[in-house]
């Protein structure tokens, strides 16, 4: 072994080891930025003389791997730190008879074979869900090449599945009046209020406190979840005035715009938001799906068919890239084809 990669095993080691004395992000940094200080100066070799070489378990040295990848991918969002830990413990699931370095192209196309057959929450698991955890199974193996404990990623061989773009998924201005009509207290009402008038992701909510909050302007400014560039959201007069009364109704002292109903009253997680709008959908009547994200794409639909460009569009929304605006809103609607159909019906008749 190199000079090289005994200092970084060594590096490596230390920082898996303080990690369950250490939680805070920054002394961990500051460790591993000493460490490699520190062994610059000298020069390192493995002693390969020992008697018998120690072999771990799998167990421990597959908890050594995951508990190495949380300190070096730290940095990331919490839930697309969760999102790959989710997918690598369902893998290990699975395939529990070797260590997580040692799976191959194979074991890798079992496993998506097997998690293709699971059923979604609406029968059929969907084709993006099993992208995903292809996607998530590949940055965790993509780490593990860099890192030097594998050759190549054995996930670069199974290819994703072709995606159909479906028609957008919205509410129309009925559902919506039954939706409002179904709120049952001023908290319910804000949030549906929000969430339309925001277009915001729900893990984006779920993080906004009260500092970020202007209530005369109704601007929120926010880091985006995805890709980590920062935006305004707009409360728009009804959201302004459902979200005050929301909050003469509140006794607690959270920072959180939208805490948790109980103490400690800390941030309220997205499964909770979810929750609550399906339980509004249900009590309004409604056989379609009713979740927060379908406010998101509710507001995109309302831009486009009011002829907003597609890059504010964009904006709104806090796409990283124009072209998946354009993926989704570029496309003429049912509603924009009927018009068009209508006025050449009505040419030819007037003709």
């Amino acid at each position: 072994m190199s000079t090289q990669a005994v200092k970084a095993e060594i590096i490596n080691n230390v920082m898996v080891a303080m990690s369950y004395y250490i939680q805070q992000q920054t002394i961990l940094s500051m460790l591993e930025q000493v460490m490699q200080q520190e062994l610059v100066r000298v020069n390192m070799e493995e002693i390969t003389t020992l008697p018998a070489e120690r072999q771990d378990s799998i167990a421990e040295r597959n908890k050594y791997l995951i508990q190495l990848f949380m300190i070096k991918k730290r940095n990331l969002k919490r839930g697309t730190l969760e999102g790959y830990l989710g997918a690598i413990k369902r893998l290990l699931t699975v395939i529990n008879t070797k260590s997580l370095d040692q799976v191959d192209e194979t074991d890798i196309e079992w496993y998506l074979a097997q998690y293709e057959r699971r059923e979604g929450l609406h029968g059929k698991l969907e084709t993006t869900t099993y992208n995903n955890e292809r996607r998530f199974l590949s940055a965790f193996y993509t780490w593990m090449r860099k890192s030097k404990f594998i050759a190549d990623n054995p996930v670069e061989s199974t290819e994703p599945k072709k995606v159909f773009l479906k028609p957008i998924d919205y509410y129309s201005p009925e559902e919506i009046i039954r939706i409002r009509d179904a709120c049952q207290n001023e908290r319910e009402r804000a949030i549906i209020e929000v969430f339309r008038s925001t277009g915001a992701r729900v893990g984006e909510i779920a993080e906004i406190t009260m500092e970020q909050v202007n209530l005369e302007t109704g601007d929120i400014w926010i880091q985006g979840e995805k890709g980590g560039k920062y935006r305004t959201l707009y409360l728009d007069d009804d959201a302004k005035h459902y979200y005050k009364l929301y909050l003469e109704t509140r006794t607690d002292s959270s920072p959180y715009m939208f805490p948790s109903s109980r103490r400690p009253y800390g941030r309220m997680c997205t499964c909770s938001f979810r929750n609550i709008m399906k339980t509004i959908g249900r009590r309004a009547g409604l056989t379609c799906r009713v979740y927060p994200h379908k406010m998101r794409k509710t507001l995109g639909m309302n831009l486009k068919n009011k002829g907003v460009d597609i890059g504010t569009i964009q904006e709104v929304l806090g796409h990283a890239s124009p072209a998946v605006t354009s993926q989704y809103y570029a496309q003429s609607t049912p509603h924009t084809l009927r018009s068009v159909r209508e006025r050449v019906s009505y040419r030819r008749i007037v003709n």
